[in-house]
């Protein structure tokens, strides 16, 4: 599998910012072994010099001839500079993209679902990206703040692009610019056709921006647009009323809700709509729950969701897959990163560059797992292994002197045999 990939771990793109003189490792030994800890789940630099010297041992990795001390390591990740790691991330998707390997098999559209994140809680201003908080009656702390998009529409829910919140802004200021990214980046390749956001996105002015770079918006629709929701509300509850659900799916069990059905209305009646020239559809979501099989049921939210797709692009039944693969993005990209890598913790490196460079290789390492497990796997069990598997079965193929790797030209790559 790595050797598939030998162009996600070759950094031929970021220039050294270190002197010449004193070097003792290059550029490229120390951001490959960087993500490769990161796959073995990695959690802080210690953890990724013990497992250099491990690898060093194994004589598998180009240029790693000994153990890498940790700040070496740290030192460099805080003076290299994130952008073309970033540039990197894109090129790495578009090679995926190339070869077929992010295809739309979970929705019939292809699709991407953009969301912040706080990758760390800080008690100091480790850069100008850092947003301070000051909680009443509790000390200052500052919060490193990203914005990503996630493919949902793969197997595989890989990171597609990755960009710092400014200290001075949040969600909504800063999707104008990471769109323009998007569309820049990936608008010839035709990556996604559909973008899904939540209600802190929601606004006429990104909604357009959406609609005018010619994709699709699936964007979810609270309180912070008070006049559309109550004009959806006065328009799909007395439908929800009279009528079936367009579709709806089967009772499922779920851990925190007891047992749960998702049922869907939609309208074209509120199109174009105030200054939502480009509105076409509104959508009612609404969540029913019981406490057993055959128990009562009950209202248990409902959910409302404005799109510019034209009513024939998607039937009820897709819509329902749709608003439920939003949450790849938070239970795939945030969730791993959060409980396997512990990346809100703030650890690695806090100084300099290091937040948004470690953030990017972890990104990085999260596709590349990501990969492994949805697509070069071959089973549906295999498929469904753990992180920890995965972690497991990277660093036997790593460390296993028996195991050959074989490689088919002369040119240096990362993994040797």
């Amino acid at each position: 599998f790595l050797r598939q990939r030998r162009d996600a771990l070759r950094f031929d793109g970021v220039r050294d910012p270190r002197r010449r003189r004193g070097r003792r490792w290059t550029a490229q030994t120390l951001l490959s072994t960087t993500v490769v800890s990161l796959m073995m789940l990695a959690r802080s630099l210690r953890a990724a010099e013990r497992l250099s010297e491990d690898l060093a041992g194994a004589g598998r990795f180009k240029g790693l001839v000994r153990r890498l001390p940790d700040s070496t390591l740290g030192d460099y990740l805080a003076e290299v500079s994130p952008a073309p790691l970033r540039r990197h991330l894109h090129e790495h998707v578009l090679a995926e993209h190339r070869r077929k390997a992010l295809e739309p098999t979970v929705l019939p559209i292809r699709a991407i679902a953009v969301d912040g994140k706080n990758v760390a809680t800080l008690d100091h201003e480790a850069n100008s990206d850092c947003q301070k908080q000051s909680p009443e009656g509790q000390p200052p702390h500052w919060l490193y703040r990203v914005v990503n998009a996630t493919l949902i529409s793969s197997a595989a829910a890989v990171c597609i692009d990755q960009m710092p919140i400014p200290a001075d802004t949040n969600d909504m200021g800063v999707f104008p610019a990471f769109l323009a990214g998007l569309i820049g980046t990936y608008g010839r390749a035709n990556l996604f056709d559909l973008i899904s956001t939540d209600a802190g996105f929601a606004s006429e002015a990104n909604a357009r921006l959406i609609d005018d770079a010619q994709k699709g918006y699936w964007i979810s629709l609270k309180d912070n647009q008070p006049e559309l929701r109550r004009e959806a509300e006065r328009v799909l509850l007395p439908q929800a009323k009279r009528n079936e659900p367009e579709a709806q799916t089967d009772w499922e069990s779920d851990s925190s809700r007891g047992w749960i059905r998702r049922q869907l209305w939609r309208t074209a009646e509120m199109a174009g709509w105030g200054k939502w020239t480009h509105l076409r559809q509104v959508v009612l979501l609404r969540v029913l729950a019981r406490d057993g099989r055959d128990g009562p049921e009950r209202v248990l939210e409902d959910r409302y969701y404005v799109t510019n797709l034209v009513p024939g692009r998607l039937d009820g039944a897709q819509m329902l897959r749709l608003a439920r693969a939003h949450w790849r993005i938070e239970n795939n990209l945030h969730g791993a990163l959060d409980i396997q890598w512990q990346e809100d913790h703030g650890r690695w490196v806090h100084r300099g560059n290091g937040l948004p460079v470690t953030s990017l290789l972890r990104v990085l390492a999260y596709n590349l797992l990501s990969l492994l497990r949805a697509v070069h796997l071959r089973t549906e069990a295999a498929r469904r292994t753990a992180w920890t598997q995965l972690r497991d079965w990277m660093r036997d193929a790593m460390l296993w002197p028996e195991l050959e790797l074989a490689h088919d030209d002369e040119e240096p790559i990362p993994i040797t045999p």
